[in-house]
């Protein structure tokens, strides 16, 4: 009970410094998974590389999008700043609070290769691959994607 309260304590001061105390993170959808025995897409490949939004990032991305299946990989020199709560997010827009977003996932991993196979939904065009701060409902990083078949 006393480490639960530590924690409450803790995120209070983090949220009322700053600012965020009334975020709500996107109402996306989650994307379904496809485990390591799924079948990989073999379609054509959309790569972008990420851009800072509002924290530091490195890297490239690529998606791929074929017969439903979704999977992006992330480059094995990709890198996020530290901050609480990074998920990755797929869609038409540059923010998951608009347009057709994917909650694809939490992030694996704040740097290097990593890779998200998962189930798409039917007739989406996704151009953008997104990390964004649930916990705060602000944007990290960003890569625009050529549309997905």
């Amino acid at each position: 009970m006393r480490n639960r309260n530590r924690m409450a304590l803790l995120g209070a001061v983090l949220a009322a410094g700053l600012g965020c105390n009334n975020a709500e993170p996107p109402t996306a959808p989650n994307a379904t998974p496809i485990g390591a025995d799924g079948m990989a897409p073999m379609g054509t490949v959309a790569t972008g590389v990420w851009r800072r939004t509002g924290y530091n990032v490195s890297g490239t991305v690529q998606m791929v999008a074929e017969n439903g299946v979704g999977q992006l990989t992330f480059s094995s020199d990709f890198s996020v700043a530290q901050t609480p709560g990074p998920v990755v997010y797929v869609n038409t827009t540059n923010n998951p609070n608009s347009g057709q977003p994917l909650r694809i996932g939490a992030i694996k991993s704040r740097t290097g290769a990593q890779t998200y196979t998962f189930q798409l939904p039917p007739g989406v065009r996704y151009t953008w691959v997104i990390i964004w701060c649930d916990p705060f409902n602000v944007p990290m990083a960003e890569a625009s994607i050529n549309p997905t078949p």
